[in-house]
C-alpha cells in the first residue's frame, strides 16, 4: 500500500544529494523542486490528518470559529472513504452505508435470541474453503485452532484481526476427530489438499444475556452462552459511523466497477461468489449538530468543529428529559419536563414541564432525569404490556424483535428507538427501559421483575485505590463489628487516673469516664512503671488555659453522649476490657493537646467523654471562596491501628454535592485520609501527620477558591478559557449549594454544636444577606472580602441563571433567619 512514502524518499535523497552554500544560480530549480516536494508532502500528511477525524451520534464538539461559545452534540454522520484492496488497487469516495462487514458480530456488540438480549464478548471465525479437489468445507477456528488451517500464500494482510481473508491460499491439517468441520460438497479425503479461502464470518458466539422482553406470563429459560452466529439477530443502528481507518470491509460488486480503470482481481480455483476485502485508506467525515440554542447545522465537516473533552455539570441540550432538584424529602412533588433551548452564556433553560406549561428556569435548579437518561446507541427494552405473550399465546421471533432497540435520537418529548424488526418509531420515556452495558442478569426476566434496577451513586470523582470514608454501607457495620471485637476503645481502671490528669489540665475539671461495668481478667497492657511515665509527660506537657468565658462558645471542649455520631454503631455493646494500647492513648492525649492549642478561631472540635476514639468538627469557609460564611460538620474516627491507619471522615452533607471531594452519602475524598491517590507529604505519615493537619487540608485544600480544579485531572485546564469558564459556573452552583446547607444547617444543627450554629449565624446573617445581595447585581460569586465586595479585573459577572436561582433562595434565609430570632436589618424588614 502507497501511504506518501514515495514522496518522503524522494525528499530525503533530493536533499542529501545538495549542497547549498554559494551558489544559488546552480541550485536554485533544485531547492524549488525540494520545496515544492516538502509542501506536497506536509499537504498530505494535513489532508490524511483531516480524512482521520471522525464523530459519532452523541459526541459534543465546538466550532473552532468560536471556542467560546455555546457547544453542540452530533446527531448525524455521513462518512465518505477511500478504499484500496490487497492488490493495492484503489477505489474512491464510497459511502460507509455501502460497506460490508468481515464478520457479521463483533465482541461488544448486542444481539438478540428469541425474547433474550445480550452482549457478544467473543467470536470464533467460520472460514469456508474451497479445496483444489473441488470439495467445500467450513471450519470454526478459534485463536487456538489456527494450526488446522495453515497459510500457504504470502500473507497479504498484516492483521492479527484477521487471521484469514478471503483469496488467501491455505493447507488443512490435523483434521482427524475435528468436530469444528463441515464439509458441504465432495468427499472428505484423508490427506486434503491445498485450497482457498472463499469467505470469513462470525461462528460462534459467546454471548451475555443482559435481559429478556418477556412481559406475558410465562418464562423463557436463558439461552446457552455460545451460539452460532446464524441464529442471532444483531442489534445495531449506527454501524454506518462505526469505521476508522485500518478498518478491512466488503463491498457489493456493482461498486466494483469505479475501481480506478483496473478490473477486479480474480486468483485461480476460487469460488464464484469471492469475498473480496478491502482496507479503508481514508475517510471524510460530515456532520449534522444541533446546538444548545435549538438551531441545527447540517453537512459540517469535521476538521470545521472541536471535541469537547470536559463538560460542566450543568450543561442539557433541547429534547433532553429534566427534572426540577430537589431533596430526598420532596421527589414525590418535583415537576419534570423536556428542554427546548438553553441559553449557554447566561445559564437559563427554557423548559416546557409535563404540564404544557414553558418557563425559563436557572440550570442550577435542573438535573437530568434519572429514570429518562437516553443517549443514542442505548438499548432499550419496550414495556407497553399486554403485546408480549398476551393470554399466554405463543410469540415468534419477529414480535419479540419489534420490542428490543437501540435508541437513535430524542425528539419533543419522546424517545426514537429503532427496533431489531428493523423500523423505526417514536415512544413515550416511560414506555422503554434501558439496559444497562455493564449488567449480566440471572435467568429471570428483567421485565417480570417488578422492579428496575437503579444507577448507583454516580459521582465527578472517581474512587481512590483505598476509600475509608464510610458511607452507611454493610461493609462499614463488619468493620465496626471487626473494631469492637479487638476491645482497643474498652478503657482499663488503670488508665482512668491519667485521662483524668489530661482532662483537668486541659479543662479545668477532671475527666469522669462513662464507661463501666466488671473488669474482665487481670489488668494488662498497663503497671505502675506505664502510670508513671505517661503522667510524667502529661505534667511536662503545657496546655493553654481555656480563656473563654461561659457566654463564649468554646473551640475545643469535651461533652458526653456521641449517640448520633456517624461512627458510634456497633453491633457488639462491649463491657470495660483490660486491653489497652497504651500507645494509641498517648496519641491520642498528644492530639487533645494540639487541638486544645492551636485550632485557629474557624474550626471547632469536640471530643466525646465516653468515646476516646470519636471526634466531631466544625469548620467555617474562607473568606473569598463560595463557601464563605457557611459551616461544614464532620465526624471523625480513629481505629485501633491510629496513627499507623488514618483517621476516617464523614460529612454531613444533608444530602447536598458542595465540593468535588465531598460526596452527597458523606464520603469525603483526600489523599492525607489514603481515600485517594497521592504522594509523598500529600498522604497520611503515621509520625506526622495529624487530625488538625485534615481539619485544616479540609478548609484550605478542599473548601477552596476554585473547587472545580479538584476533579481528578481538571487541573490541567487551569488558565485555559474552557477551565475558567467551567470554574466559574461551578463557583455559582457551589455556593447555590452553601445556601442550600445553611438551610439545612438551621433546620437541623448537629448535636452538640446547636449554640455555635445559632451564634454564628446571628452574627453574620445581615453579611451573608448583603452579599447575596452583591451577587444578585453581578459582583463575581467569592468576591467578597469582610463588609466589603470588590470585582476583579477580567472575570465574568455572574450568569442570569444564577441570579434566577439565588433570588429564590434568599427570601428563604430571611424567613430561616427571622424564625430563629435573628436581626436581618433592611432584608428582614422588607422580607
Amino acid at each position: 500500500m502507497d501511504v506518501f512514502l514515495s514522496d518522503f524518499d524522494s525528499y530525503s535523497e533530493s536533499s542529501s544529494s545538495s549542497d547549498q552554500e554559494d551558489d544559488e544560480f546552480m541550485y536554485t530549480g533544485q531547492a524549488t523542486s525540494i520545496l515544492s516536494n516538502l509542501q506536497e508532502t506536509i499537504g498530505k500528511i494535513d489532508d490524511f490528518l483531516l480524512f482521520e477525524r471522525r464523530y459519532v451520534h452523541g459526541d459534543i464538539v465546538y466550532s473552532l470559529k468560536n471556542r467560546n461559545s455555546q457547544i453542540g452534540k452530533v446527531t448525524n454522520v455521513e462518512i465518505v472513504v477511500d478504499l484500496e484492496n490487497i492488490n493495492e488497487k484503489k477505489l474512491k469516495d464510497i459511502s460507509s452505508k455501502k460497506l460490508g462487514r468481515i464478520r457479521s458480530i463483533s465482541s461488544g456488540e448486542f444481539v438478540v435470541s428469541g425474547p433474550w438480549v445480550g452482549k457478544a464478548e467473543h467470536e470464533a471465525d467460520s472460514v469456508t474453503v474451497l479445496f483444489d479437489d473441488g470439495t467445500k468445507s467450513e471450519f470454526i477456528v478459534t485463536g487456538l485452532d489456527t494450526e488446522k488451517l495453515v497459510p500457504v500464500s504470502p500473507d497479504l494482510i498484516d492483521d492479527s484481526q484477521y487471521p484469514y481473508y478471503p483469496g488467501q491460499r491455505v493447507k488443512a491439517v490435523n483434521l482427524t476427530g475435528s468436530m469444528s468441520t463441515r464439509w458441504f460438497c465432495g468427499s472428505k479425503s484423508k490427506n486434503p489438499d491445498e485450497g482457498t479461502v472463499c469467505s470469513v464470518d462470525s461462528g460462534l458466539v459467546h454471548v451475555t444475556w443482559l435481559g429478556c422482553a418477556l412481559l406475558g406470563p410465562e418464562s423463557v429459560p436463558v439461552p446457552p452462552c455460545l451460539q452460532y452466529s446464524k441464529d442471532l439477530t444483531l442489534v445495531s443502528c449506527f454501524s454506518h459511523s462505526n469505521w476508522q481507518i485500518g478498518d478491512w470491509c466488503t463491498l457489493p460488486k456493482p461498486e466494483h466497477r469505479g475501481f480506478m480503470g483496473h478490473p477486479v482481481h480474480k486468483q485461480s480455483n476460487m469460488c464464484s461468489d469471492f469475498q473480496e476485502m478491502f482496507v479503508i485508506a481514508k475517510m471524510k467525515c460530515k456532520v449534522d449538530v444541533l446546538w444548545q440554542d435549538g438551531s441545527e447545522s447540517t453537512g459540517l465537516c469535521a476538521s470545521s468543529l472541536g471535541p469537547v473533552n470536559t463538560l460542566d455539570a450543568h450543561d442539557f441540550w433541547p429534547h433532553q428529559f429534566v427534572i426540577e432538584k430537589g431533596t430526598t424529602d420532596d421527589q414525590q412533588c418535583r415537576k419534570w419536563g423536556v428542554v427546548k433551548t438553553v441559553d449557554a452564556t447566561e445559564k437559563t433553560v427554557m423548559v416546557k414541564w409535563e404540564s404544557g406549561f414553558e418557563e425559563t428556569v436557572s440550570v442550577y435548579e435542573l438535573i437530568e432525569h434519572p429514570d429518562y437518561s437516553y443517549s443514542p446507541g442505548d438499548l432499550v427494552l419496550r414495556l407497553n404490556k399486554g403485546q408480549i405473550g398476551e393470554d399466554g399465546e405463543k410469540c415468534s421471533s419477529d414480535l419479540y424483535l419489534a420490542h428490543i432497540g437501540n435508541v437513535v435520537g430524542l425528539k419533543n418529548g419522546s424517545v426514537e428507538v429503532k427496533w431489531a424488526a428493523g423500523y423505526t418509531s417514536k415512544v413515550a420515556p416511560h414506555e422503554v427501559l434501558r439496559v444497562e452495558k455493564s449488567e449480566s442478569l440471572s435467568a429471570t426476566p428483567m421485565l417480570n421483575n417488578g422492579s428496575i434496577q437503579q444507577d448507583q451513586e454516580k459521582s465527578g470523582l472517581s474512587p481512590g485505590p483505598i476509600d475509608k470514608s464510610f458511607s452507611g454501607s454493610d461493609d462499614e457495620d463488619d468493620c465496626l463489628k471487626t473494631l469492637y471485637d479487638s476491645t482497643t476503645f474498652n478503657v482499663p481502671r488503670a488508665a482512668i487516673g491519667l485521662l483524668s490528669n489530661v482532662a483537668k489540665s486541659l479543662f479545668g475539671f477532671p475527666f469522669y469516664t462513662s464507661l463501666s461495668g466488671p473488669v474482665n481478667g487481670p489488668m494488662t497492657g498497663f503497671n505502675e512503671e506505664d502510670d508513671r511515665v505517661l503522667a510524667e509527660t502529661n505534667l511536662e506537657a503545657k496546655f493553654k488555659e481555656v480563656k473563654e468565658s461561659k457566654d463564649e462558645i468554646r473551640r475545643f471542649d469535651m461533652i458526653n453522649d456521641c449517640s448520633n455520631h456517624h461512627f458510634v454503631d456497633s453491633p457488639i455493646k462491649s463491657s470495660l476490657s483490660s486491653q489497652v494500647k497504651k500507645s494509641w492513648l498517648k496519641k491520642v492525649q498528644q492530639e487533645w493537646s494540639i487541638l486544645a492549642n492551636d485550632l485557629p478561631e474557624t474550626i471547632y472540635v469536640r471530643v466525646f467523654e465516653e468515646r476516646m476514639d470519636l471526634i466531631r468538627a466544625a469548620i467555617v469557609g474562607a473568606p473569598e471562596t463560595p463557601y464563605h460564611d457557611c459551616l461544614f460538620f464532620f465526624d471523625i474516627f480513629l481505629p485501633p491501628e491510629y496513627p499507623h491507619e488514618p483517621p476516617m471522615v464523614r460529612y454531613d452533607s444533608g444530602g447536598l454535592r458542595v465540593n468535588p471531594n465531598l460526596y452527597e452519602s458523606g464520603r469525603v475524598c483526600l489523599s492525607l485520609l489514603n481515600t485517594w491517590s497521592g504522594t509523598g507529604t500529600e498522604t497520611w505519615n503515621p509520625n506526622g501527620s495529624t487530625i488538625l493537619q485534615v481539619l485544616l487540608s479540609l478548609q484550605a485544600l478542599v473548601l477552596n477558591k476554585n473547587p472545580y480544579f479538584n476533579e481528578a485531572g481538571y487541573d490541567q485546564q487551569i488558565g485555559s478559557p474552557e477551565g475558567e469558564k467551567n470554574s466559574g459556573s461551578y463557583n455559582e452552583n457551589a455556593f447555590l449549594m452553601s445556601c442550600k446547607s445553611m438551610l439545612y444547617i438551621l433546620h437541623k444543627p448537629p448535636k452538640h454544636f446547636e449554640a455555635l450554629v445559632e451564634e454564628h449565624f446571628n452574627k453574620h446573617c445581615t453579611h451573608i444577606l448583603t452579599v447575596c445581595n452583591a451577587y444578585l447585581e453581578g459582583v463575581p460569586v467569592g468576591c467578597a472580602l469582610g463588609g466589603a465586595c470588590f470585582e476583579p479585573e477580567g472575570q465574568a459577572r455572574n450568569s442570569t441563571g444564577f441570579k434566577i436561582m439565588l433570588s429564590k433562595l434568599v427570601p428563604k434565609l430571611v424567613e430561616a433567619f427571622t424564625a430563629k430570632g435573628f436581626d436581618c436589618g433592611k432584608f428582614g424588614q422588607t422580607g
